[in-house]
Order: structure tokens, then C-alpha cells, then sequence
């Protein structure tokens, strides 16, 4: 079950409230927001890197001004030898 970005939020309130109320307890409330806020924050990196890789490819024209990138492809040409026995490396 993923924590939604709202109930992060409302702890972050709850906290701050709570800090309001108890000003002896202040560190502590404040502690818990800042764990709270690099969690989101850390949330909307994860999000943003995976979405990155499905980028439309006229959404890249325009950021970009170019055509989007073709992937490295590798030719395969395989070598041919004698002793080789299949792809990897590790066949002997």
C-alpha cells in the first residue's frame, strides 16, 4: 500500500499543529516535518526518474528542439572461432 502525497501533507499539518500547541516539544515536531518533507521530496525524485524514460517523443521535440535520440543499438557481428562455443563469455 504506497502512502499518497495527501496523507504526507497531513501529517505535516498534524505535526505543525501539534509544535504550535507544545512549544517544549518544538525540536521534536520539527524533526519529524523534515523527515516527513524528505520523504515526499524523496517520493517526487523516484517518480520523476522513472516517468523520464517514457517521455513522448514530440513532449522531447519541443523541451529539446531536436528529434528524440534513437537508443545505442550494437551491431552484432558476432566472432567466429574456433574454440567458441556459444554468446557469453563464460561458455568455454
Amino acid at each position: 500500500m504506497a502512502i499518497t502525497n495527501q496523507q504526507i501533507l497531513r501529517k505535516i499539518i498534524t505535526e505543525c499543529e501539534q509544535a504550535l500547541h507544545n512549544e517544549s516539544k518544538v525540536r521534536e515536531h520539527a524533526k519529524a516535518v523534515q523527515s516527513l518533507t524528505d520523504l515526499l521530496l524523496e517520493q517526487e525524485f523516484t517518480t520523476t526518474t522513472t516517468s523520464s524514460s517514457s517521455i513522448d517523443p514530440v513532449e522531447w521535440e519541443k523541451m529539446v528542439g531536436q528529434p528524440t535520440p534513437k537508443p545505442a543499438t550494437t551491431d552484432s557481428k558476432k566472432l567466429k572461432e574456433e574454440d567458441a562455443n556459444g554468446d557469453s563469455l563464460l561458455d568455454f
